[in-house]
C-alpha cells in the first residue's frame, strides 16, 4: 500500500521571503489530489518538498510514521517519484530511456512485457519502444517520461504542471493517462496544475494554496459546485491574487 505522507507545521522561507506558511497536509494512499493556486502561491515548493529536492525551513515531513530525513534520498526518490514540467529525455531509444533508471541502479533483468505495460500506464504502445526519443512530440516525451518514472514502481506520483508544454489535445489525454494510473493501479498522484478544469477533470481532492498556506481543502466535486471559502471562490472566478504581500 502506498504511504501515508504528512507536512505539520511546513515553513519555507527563500531569500527572506516566505514562501510557505504554516503548511498541515496529509496524503492518504491511493489518493488523487490536484494543488492549485495562482502564480506565486508555493504550489512547486509543496511538491519539491515532497520528494525532497528542497527541506523545509522549519516543520516536519514523514512518511508514514518515519520522519523524511532518516529516509535514505534514493529510496525515498524511488516509492516517490517525480515528473516535472519540461519533459527530458536521454540520448537514444524510448526503451534506452526507461532502462536508465534500473541501469543507474543495477543491470534489468526485466523483460520487455514490462516495459510495454509502463509505456501503456503512459498511453503509448509498444510501437513506441524503438523510436527515437528525441525525435518524438513533446506531448509524447512527456508520457515517456511518466512511463521512465514507473520504472522504480513508485507508490506516489508527483506531476508539476505535467501539460504546461502541450497542446490541448495533448493535454487532454495526458491527464486521462493520469486518471487511469489512479484508478488501474492504486497509485497515489499529487498534481500541481494551473488549469482548474484538469482537477475537475480527474476528481479527487483539490488543496488550494493561498500566499504559501492552505486556503481550502475540499473534494473536487464540492470545490468546483459550492467552494467553502471566499478564497476559493475569488479563484474559481480569477480575481483571486496568489503571491504574498
Amino acid at each position: 500500500m502506498p504511504p501515508t505522507i504528512r507536512l505539520e507545521q511546513i515553513c519555507v522561507t527563500k531569500r527572506g521571503r516566505p514562501v510557505l506558511t504554516d503548511v498541515t497536509l496529509t496524503f492518504a494512499p491511493g489518493g488523487m489530489y490536484s494543488i492549485l493556486g495562482s502564480s506565486g502561491a508555493g504550489k512547486t515548493t509543496l511538491l519539491r518538498l515532497l520528494n525532497r529536492l528542497e527541506d523545509p525551513t522549519s516543520g516536519a515531513l514523514r512518511l508514514d510514521d518515519t520522519p523524511y530525513p532518516q529516509v535514505s534520498p534514493v529510496v525515498l526518490r524511488r516509492r516517490v517519484a517525480m515528473v516535472f514540467q519540461v519533459p527530458v529525455v536521454f540520448t537514444g531509444s524510448v526503451q534506452d530511456n526507461l532502462l536508465m533508471p534500473q541501469r543507474l541502479q543495477q543491470p534489468y533483468d526485466g523483460d520487455v512485457a514490462t516495459l510495454r505495460r509502463r509505456l501503456e500506464l503512459a498511453g503509448l504502445d509498444a510501437t513506441f519502444l524503438d523510436r527515437d526519443a528525441a525525435r518524438l512530440s513533446v506531448g509524447e516525451k512527456q508520457r515517456v517520461c511518466m512511463a521512465r518514472a514507473l520504472m522504480t514502481e513508485p507508490e506516489v506520483l508527483l506531476l508539476d504542471e505535467p501539460t504546461a508544454a502541450l497542446d490541448p489535445t495533448a493535454a487532454r489525454r495526458l491527464i486521462e493517462s493520469v486518471a487511469d494510473l489512479n484508478r488501474q493501479v492504486g497509485l497515489t498522484v499529487i498534481m500541481v496544475s494551473h488549469q482548474p478544469g484538469q482537477a475537475r477533470a480527474v476528481g479527487g481532492q483539490v488543496v488550494l494554496l493561498v500566499g504559501g498556506g492552505v486556503a481550502e481543502r475540499n473534494s473536487a466535486a464540492e470545490f468546483f459546485s459550492a467552494p467553502a471559502t471566499e478564497n476559493g471562490r475569488s479563484y474559481l472566478n480569477g480575481t483571486l491574487r496568489g503571491d504574498l504581500p
